[in-house]
Parts: structure tokens; C-alpha cells; sequence
């Protein structure tokens, strides 16, 4: 945990813009970074944001305290809602929720609302009677539009609601969105945060059948730097390379190079990555299935 994550997490609980905290201290993209975690500040700057704050150092020195267990207890609580929810256990989801509301109504902490949100949208998905989940989706469109440039938890976020998302809000949400693929930083997380993201975005607009969309969000994903040890987004973007290949119907190349990545898995050991693109595999190749029967029949 850094000093610039729980001041951010001070500032947005106190409803104060950041205008107002680091006007003549920090840069925009100076202070992007440091709410992010990604850089520290000087000790007369720091002091400073405090003032601003109307935070003593005493006091601050306790909430970072207490923030480090509040935050143990949200990664907790995140963990062990998207297992339920991969799982389908509405019960389990039903009981995370109520441990979610409680920290909520003791620290007030957005970041543990919005896992509400997300818990309360799951029910709905698993629910018999499946009910919509747009309320849900806006409230978290809103609280992630305010921003333009994401730091870990909004990535984090919109990965978490994604099984809200459609082609059309997702569109909406990143249309001006700032992936600063030319960042000077190199931070493996966030490289790996910002390539989950469009390749979900790409999976969407490719069961849409939206192409342009599929095009355009897949050559931001080329433009993302990756360092060479990052295996993990690597082989993501090898992996989308051979999914958007057999998307525009080059079915045995497409494959062929999925067959490899697959391959590297193994030997790697990368068994959660496996799953996960074999199932992203096998619904594309079933969504297209299902679009050339539609055709077929329209001929018919």
C-alpha cells in the first residue's frame, strides 16, 4: 500500500477534486501516478497534500493503519465473491455480500460499494428469474467514466463487472478512454490490467459481430508495450492474434497458432490461462457457429 492510494481513497471519501489538492504541487499525470501508487512524493509535498486534506500526520498514520486491514479484508471479500460467482453459488454470493455491506458501513470506502454493486448483480445473473443488471452497469460506468486514465483498481473493476457489459456500454465507457500505450514507466501489473481489459473489450465486439470495433481495439492491444518477461500478456496477445485471425474466417491459420500458444501453456504450466482461453475458444467458435446457421437459414 502507498501514501498516494489511501490519499486518494481520503480525497474522493471527502468529496474534494483534485483540482484543489495538488494545484502548484503536482502535474496531472504527476499525481495520476501517485493516487495510482506508482510514484512516491517529497516529504514537504506530502505534508502539504495533508494540509490540504485537513489530515494531521497522527491522524493519517492511523487510517493507513487501518487501511491496510480494510484492504486485506476487500481482497478477501473480492476473491471469494468471484469464486462463487465462477462456481454459481448464490448462497455463498448472498453471504460475501452481507460481510461486504458491514466493512462498507464501517470504513465508507468506495472501492468496497462498488464490490456491493457488483455482488448485488451477480445475484441477479444467477437469480431464476435473471433480472437486469443496468442499474448495476451504470453506477459502475459512472464511477469509471469520471476518470480517463486508469490506475490498478479501475482495471481491476471493470474486469470484475464485465458479465455486465455489452458490445454498446463497453464501446461507450472506452471510446475516450487514455491507454497511454507510450507510458515511460514500466509497471508489469498494469500492463497486464490494461491487456485483460481490451481483450475483453475484443472478445465483446466479436460476438457482435462489430469488426471495425474488433480492429480498432486490437491494434491498441499491439501498440500496449509488454517487457519480454511478461509471459502472461504475451501469450494474450498471441492468444487474440489467432482468435481475431479466425474471427475475419481464417479458421486453420487462426488455429494453428491458438495450437501453439496452447502448446507454451503446458510446457509453462500456466494451467488458469489454459481454461480460460479454451473456454474463450470454444464460445467464439460456437457464437460463429450459430451466426453462419442464422445465414444459411436467411438464404434459405
Amino acid at each position: 500500500m502507498k501514501t498516494g492510494e489511501l490519499v486518494k481513497n481520503i480525497r474522493t471519501a471527502k468529496g474534494i477534486k483534485a483540482k484543489t489538492i495538488y494545484d502548484d504541487l503536482l502535474s496531472r499525470s504527476m499525481y495520476y501516478k501517485y493516487e495510482s501508487g506508482l510514484v512516491e512524493t517529497t516529504a514537504d509535498t506530502f505534508l502539504h497534500i495533508l494540509d490540504r486534506l485537513n489530515v494531521g500526520a497522527d491522524e493519517f498514520m492511523k487510517l493507513f493503519g487501518k487501511f491496510i486491514k480494510k484492504d486485506d479484508h476487500y481482497r478477501s471479500c473480492r476473491n471469494d465473491l468471484k469464486q462463487a460467482f465462477a462456481q454459481g453459488n448464490l448462497t455463498e454470493i448472498k453471504a460475501i455480500e452481507k460481510k461486504i455491506e458491514k466493512e462498507y458501513n464501517a470504513s465508507h470506502l468506495l472501492r468496497l460499494h462498488n464490490l456491493a454493486v457488483i455482488a448485488d448483480a451477480m445475484k441477479k445473473t444467477l437469480g431464476k428469474t435473471s433480472e437486469s443488471t443496468l442499474s448495476e452497469r451504470k453506477e459502475i460506468m459512472h464511477y469509471l467514466s469520471r476518470s480517463h486514465k486508469w490506475g490498478y483498481y479501475e482495471y481491476s473493476l471493470f474486469s470484475d463487472a464485465i458479465f455486465m457489459f455489452d458490445s454498446s456500454s463497453t464501446e461507450k465507457l472506452l471510446q475516450n478512454h487514455d491507454w497511454d500505450t507510450e507510458a515511460e514507466v514500466q509497471d508489469i501489473t498494469l500492463e497486464n490490467l490494461k491487456i485483460k481489459t481490451l481483450c475483453n473489450a475484443i472478445l465483446l465486439f466479436m460476438k457482435a459481430n462489430k469488426k471495425e470495433h474488433v480492429a480498432y481495439y486490437y491494434n491498441l492491444l499491439n501498440k500496449i508495450k509488454v517487457d519480454s518477461s511478461n509471459v502472461s500478456a504475451l501469450s494474450n496477445k498471441t492468444f487474440f492474434e489467432g482468435l481475431k485471425i479466425i474471427n475475419d474466417g481464417d479458421y486453420e491459420q487462426g488455429l494453428k497458432i491458438i495450437s501453439d500458444t496452447f502448446s507454451l501453456y503446458q510446457k509453462l504450466g500456466l494451467d488458469d490461462l489454459y481454461r480460460q482461453h479454451v473456454a474463450i475458444l470454444q464460445e467464439l467458435l460456437s457464437v460463429n457457429l450459430q451466426k453462419a446457421k442464422s445465414r444459411r437459414r436467411r438464404k434459405a
